[in-house]
């Protein structure tokens, strides 16, 4: 399963000076789930990760780094498109 994540930070703790987001928000070495994608949109100190994994608690571990310098939304996705969803 796939999950999108929108995490924002506070400018003050933005980790671009200590090693930047990989290093101070996130667990990449995660067994079980594997860091897709990553978007970054400087300007509103957001960062957009698509992870793959089928266990939720991968996630959170992946998260744990940042969860007390930052916020994070979660969402399933799929990459099928409408229509591929609509003929099912």
């Amino acid at each position: 399963m796939q999950f999108l994540i929108t995490q924002i930070h506070d400018p003050q703790d933005c980790p671009k000076d200590i090693g930047g987001f990989r290093k101070v928000f996130i667990n990449e070495e995660v067994d079980g789930l594997t860091l897709k994608n990553v978007f970054i949109e400087h300007g509103s100190h957001t960062i957009i990760y698509i992870v793959e994994t089928d266990n939720y608690d991968k996630v959170v571990e992946f998260l744990e780094p940042g969860m007390l310098k930052c916020s994070s939304s979660i969402s399933p996705v799929s990459s099928l498109s409408v229509d591929e969803t609509l003929k099912k």
